[in-house]
């Protein structure tokens, strides 16, 4: 039979009866230390200290340090302190249960499961080269068994049942372990890139060595294996990336039937390398399944090209029912540069939804010619309730104006009149002209040939 240690002896010799609840406890913490020794040895850790008191236990494991400490029937308030080392010139991670909505600062992995959980920050690209998907699911099982948390060089787990201590002390090593490792960071996230299991870690990885570390070879190898990724939003960022290298990749995505989203920056991306054959089929595909996103880049595209091609096919889709994709056609024709867009915008400022017919007048303030001034003025005149018309139809008329002053003698031209009102004016007497009327209006006057009364009774459309 093995003798009392000293702990138990001595307050039963100086307390008596008073001191059995002291030994009694004595009791429950020498089994309890018996019980982390277990586990310490268990995870490889040398042990190196204990305390009845308390009861504490101290160890180590290389660079890793470990302090298991606690007081409860149980150990059902067991803690369990991880310390690892910190280089002095990097802001360490800090890493809490997550109690709150996401606030400024804190950093989004791409991990849902993980990003519900832990409240994140420090230096993104040391956090991101971190908590790889080994890690986080270390993480998320400690989370699960205890109250973890990460701050100054030091992961902590508190509220540590006795029964679970086995479990997660490993766990909690291999956290310490990671955090202890030399910071090679464009490595590890070049390794996230390519191995981990969650696309939005990866596409997070792969932005981070995009934008800080663009010249590393580490970046692009990445690339490079990004762009045969699952997820095409990281397959874009890869081509993107890679320059006139991604071009391929690019254009698959472009026509492909993938995310409407993708497939609309790759063809912005491209632009006008696509030739006007590809860009309609693409824009014709896009229509058809209802990816307003890409139609609209393949207006835009269209745009700028500007060729008689373009503008055709661009009215065609004004004409279309109204939607988000009439309205992109209209800017698109506006970009065009070419009077001959102006024909579709005139009618499409016929229609009756509002957005459109502020897009079409926008536009023909960029391609009108002076037969647009007097459809523009009507419609100023008949849309005070809708200032945004309003102010996009007059703008347009100044444009216009702007864009034919200096006209040569017999040409249409747009001039102001003292008023500080436009008109439209032949430079020979008798020709039709747009002037201020007796009471600011703005109306359809002859020349100085015709009677005054004929130009005061032309039709009028009220001016701004």
């Amino acid at each position: 039979m093995s003798a009392f240690p000293i702990e138990v002896l001595v307050p039963l010799v100086y307390f008596g009866s008073r001191g059995v609840g002291f030994v009694t406890k004595l009791v429950k913490n020498r089994r309890l230390l018996r019980a982390w020794q277990s586990a310490a040895g268990a995870s490889g850790l040398q042990v190196v200290g204990t305390s009845i008191l308390g009861p504490r236990l101290t160890a180590r494991a290389g660079s890793v340090a470990v302090t298991i400490d606690g007081q409860g029937q149980k150990g059902r308030n067991t803690r369990v302190d991880v310390r690892f080392p910190v280089p002095s010139d990097v802001q360490p991670v800090i890493l809490r249960r997550r109690t709150h909505a996401r606030r400024a600062g804190e950093i989004e992995i791409g991990d849902a499961s993980f990003d519900e959980a832990f409240a994140v920050k420090g230096p993104l690209g040391q956090v991101l080269s971190l908590l790889d998907a080994e890690t986080r699911r270390q993480l998320i099982f400690a989370h699960a068994e205890s109250r973890v948390e990460i701050s100054a060089g030091a992961f902590r787990a508190t509220q540590v049942n006795e029964e679970s201590l086995p479990r997660i002390l490993p766990r909690l090593l291999h956290i310490g372990w990671r955090f202890a490792q030399p910071a090679d960071v464009p490595r590890r996230l070049a390794g996230n890139v390519k191995a981990d299991p969650e696309a939005g870690v990866r596409l997070q990885n792969l932005l981070f060595l995009i934008r800080e570390l663009p010249a590393a070879p580490e970046t692009r190898e990445a690339l490079r294996t990004a762009c045969a990724d699952a997820s095409p939003e990281i397959r874009l960022q890869a081509a993107k990336g890679l320059g006139a290298a991604g071009r391929d990749v690019l254009l698959d995505l472009a026509g492909s039937r993938v995310d409407d989203a993708v497939r609309a920056e790759a063809v912005s991306v491209l632009d006008r390398e696509l030739s006007f054959e590809r860009t309609k089929a693409i824009l014709d595909d896009a229509l058809d399944r209802y990816h307003p996103k890409t139609a609209r880049a393949c207006l835009e595209a269209l745009g700028k090209s500007g060729d008689a091609a373009a503008v055709d096919e661009l009215g065609k889709v004004l004409a279309l029912e109204h939607n988000e994709v009439a309205v992109a056609a209209a800017q698109a024709l506006g970009a065009t540069g070419s009077p001959a867009a102006e024909p579709a915008l005139l009618l499409a400022l016929q229609r009756e939804e509002e957005d459109l017919r502020v897009a079409a007048a926008s536009a023909l303030g960029r391609v009108g010619t002076a037969a647009a001034v007097l459809p523009l003025a009507e419609v100023a005149g008949g849309s005070w309730l809708d200032r945004e018309l309003h102010r996009a139809a007059r703008q347009a008329i100044a444009d216009i104006q702007s864009r034919l002053s200096g006209a040569s003698p017999g040409q249409l031209s747009l001039t102001a009149t003292e008023a500080g009102q436009l008109s439209l004016a032949q430079a020979e007497a008798g020709q039709l002209s747009l002037a201020a009327g007796p009471a600011g209006q703005l109306s359809m006057a002859q020349g100085e040939s015709e009677p005054p009364q004929k130009a005061r009774d032309g039709p009028a459309v009220r001016p701004s």
